[in-house]
């Protein structure tokens, strides 16, 4: 009964490891994508995203 309780757990773990996992990789992906389309605008001479006032979108 003990290795089922052992293979149980290690289950639980696995699947809280992988979700942990996946949720920094989601967000460094993201981070990423922030960081291009701020590079992007800087490039075209337009306000970073996160300096943009709400009055400036779309120009």
């Amino acid at each position: 009964m003990i290795y089922v309780w052992a293979i149980i757990g290690s289950l639980v773990a696995t699947i809280l490891f992988d979700r942990i996992y996946s949720k920094i990789k989601l967000e460094r992906e993201m981070e990423k994508a922030w960081q291009a389309l701020n590079d992007q605008l800087e490039r075209e001479g337009k306000p970073r995203w996160d300096q943009m006032d709400n009055d400036d979108e779309g120009k």
